[in-house]
């Protein structure tokens, strides 16, 4: 085992230039392939890597799970394990597994939430991580290597043994429940946009914030958007055909989804760009980022939208005092609610199934299902016509 000096984690960039991974950069790694031409250019396995991750750069939220994750995997290759990425087996992916559950010593690898990646007190990790968590994260290393193999880099994939843990997943009815403990009831929603509505707007600046934030909330909710869709969406996602407004985008897992645009959205959007001193509505061409920040204009991060729409629910809660219960569900919300709740509004509203699950982009009617219950209430009320025993006019 090669003795090394590295300190501390660091990022991926940083990690490239150390002498550590000089030493065990993957060169000579026991699983490269040999006699046949790489169709990546990486002599390394950080090159490897940034190969596969290039492939995702469009993709802002999947590209930053990615990231994250073969940092980590190379930081322990170095510091724990004493080996190149590309030397890795599946004993090695077994150990790698059981460090997730409590990376240690936790001064050397954890710290708390929100430590900006690259500063001094920056850690890889949090903390343990849960059984869901190291699911997804065995998901991506899979993807990783998979990628590597078929680009000729990797004689094999040393993840390819594993077996999903399916006792870790939440059955059918525990999905629902999750979710129905995410959707907001009508008074949370009605005062959260009644707060984003009491946004003062003095200022050039604040009337900035305000129309953003709006415009943020209404695509969320109308389109039932994932937060990371959102940041990779530019203007010219939106398209008009037939006098009828869509967003065409490419969702999760690359697969592109056709959205029906409300006319409420189509308001919100040309008062935002009217505001912004631009055309009321989306040109073909236009390729600036939709959710911007205020300063540079470059596409604000998923993390930034739901910080501003955590703090929208949190001012929001305050309007529930004597309602603990309300007010604490408020404090919990994050961006993604926003689409639970689109899809559970869009049942009540009489939105057809098959509608919500091509809205949603759902791959099978089950998924849509954990997001439909407007027939509950139905159900509620006839159980209610149940008594017990005969009633009055029923005894002769």
């Amino acid at each position: 085992m090669t003795n090394l000096v590295l300190l501390q984690p660091t990022t991926l960039e940083r990690l490239a230039k150390s002498q550590d991974f000089k030493l065990l950069s993957g060169k000579q790694g026991v699983n490269r392939v040999n006699g046949i031409p790489c169709q990546i250019e990486a002599s390394n396995d950080y090159d490897a890597v940034c190969a596969w991750l290039r492939e995702y750069k469009q993709k802002t939220t999947t590209y930053t799970l990615y990231r994250k994750e073969a940092e980590r995997l190379l930081l322990w290759c170095l510091i724990v394990q004493q080996k190149p990425m590309s030397s890795l087996n599946r004993n090695d992916l077994v150990r790698y597994e059981q460090f997730l559950q409590d990376p240690s010593p936790k001064a050397l690898w954890c710290a708390p939430k929100g430590a900006k990646r690259g500063s001094p007190n920056w850690r890889p990790f949090v903390g343990p991580l849960s059984p869901s968590a190291i699911n997804t994260t065995m998901a991506a290393l899979n993807s990783l290597f998979d990628y590597l193999v078929k680009a000729d880099y990797l004689s094999r994939n040393p993840l390819s043994l594993r077996r999903a843990h399916s006792s870790t997943r939440p059955t059918h009815s525990e999905r629902v429940f999750q979710v129905t403990a995410r959707i907001l009831d009508d008074e949370q929603w009605q005062a959260l946009l009644t707060t984003l509505e009491s946004m003062p707007e003095t200022t050039h600046k604040e009337q900035f914030y305000k129309h953003r934030l709006r415009l943020m909330v209404h695509m969320l909710f109308f389109l039932g958007l994932r937060v990371g869709e959102l940041a990779d969406l530019t203007w010219q996602s939106f398209r008009s055909v037939n006098d009828q407004w869509w967003l065409y985008l490419i969702g999760k897992g690359n697969k592109p989804g056709k959205i029906p645009v409300h006319n409420k959205l189509l308001e919100t959007m040309a008062d935002y760009r009217v505001f912004r001193q631009v055309s009321p509505f989306p040109e073909p061409d236009d390729m600036r980022p939709i959710i911007v920040n205020w300063h540079h204009r470059a596409a604000m991060t998923p993390r930034g939208m739901n910080g501003l729409l955590k703090a929208l629910a949190l001012e929001a809660s305050e309007k529930f005092i004597g309602e603990p219960a309300k007010a604490d569900k408020l404090k919990k919300f994050s961006a993604h609610w926003l689409r639970h709740l689109s899809a559970s509004m869009q049942d009540r509203a009489g939105v057809k199934f098959g509608h919500i699950r091509d809205n949603l982009r759902h791959e099978n009617d089950e998924t849509t299902r954990i997001y439909v219950h407007a027939e509950d209430n139905e159900r509620f009320d006839s159980m209610q016509k149940l008594i017990i025993g005969m009633s009055h006019q029923d005894v002769s």
